[in-house]
């Protein structure tokens, strides 16, 4: 737990129209209430500025209290597959300072997701030809197929994919047979389709990925 982290959320919740900070836990946690329900929940805050790893959040669950929501600061740090599944063995959820008023709104956080990376899983999972989707970052997933060998997929939010998006994806979370958008509208330009095929990847949208899960 980061002491400055949870300071600083704890200060910007203070001024929140949706939430407040009703108490602070030995562990260090923020207990979490909806001004508008009364629905209250646990926040663990971390602060880590590289990949999240398993060990920086499995020392969370490791006493009493155990938290409903994991958030990061900062809010852009790569959360790794072992962290997420760690936290979801606990029935819990992970996310951003964004997040947390999000989950206070569904009622049950530690069940909150992020509805654009669930539209993707589910949609991967539900695929005739796939047999499991595992994270390898919160929005890298390796998609298991019957047939064909493993692809794994990158999911970038962007309206028109650029060139510059499919390098700036490879460098922040390595190698992937596919980068698509979460977004459907926009369009994925020639430099783009171009720039995915020198790293050995395809630039796709969500229908053209669903074809490519498929083809063996």
């Amino acid at each position: 737990m980061s002491g400055n982290a949870a300071q600083w959320v704890a200060g910007r919740l203070a001024d929140d129209h949706d939430v407040e900070v009703v108490e602070r836990s030995s562990e260090g946690f923020l207990v979490v209430r909806s001004k508008r329900t009364g629905y209250a929940f646990v926040t663990a805050v971390i602060g880590i500025s590289n990949v999240i790893a398993l060990a920086d959040v499995e020392p969370l669950f490791a006493g009493d209290v155990s938290p409903d929501l994991v958030v990061n600061v900062p809010s852009k740090t790569l959360w790794s597959g072992a962290a997420i599944d760690r936290i979801h063995l606990s029935a819990a959820a992970f996310g951003t300072f964004g997040d947390i008023a999000r989950a206070a709104a569904s009622g049950d956080a530690g069940s909150f997701r992020d509805k654009g990376m669930g539209f993707f899983i589910n949609a991967m999972k539900q695929h005739t030809n796939v047999s499991n989707v595992a994270y390898v970052y919160d929005s890298v997933f390796r998609a298991d197929r019957k047939r064909g060998e493993a692809l794994t997929v990158a999911v970038i939010d962007t309206y028109n994919m650029s060139a510059e998006d499919v390098r700036n994806a490879r460098t922040q979370v390595g190698h992937f047979d596919v980068v698509v958008k979460s977004s459907s509208y926009g369009s994925i330009t020639a430099p783009a389709h171009a720039a995915a095929r020198d790293i050995g990847a395809q630039a796709l949208t969500f229908r053209e990925l669903m074809q490519r899960l498929a083809a063996t």
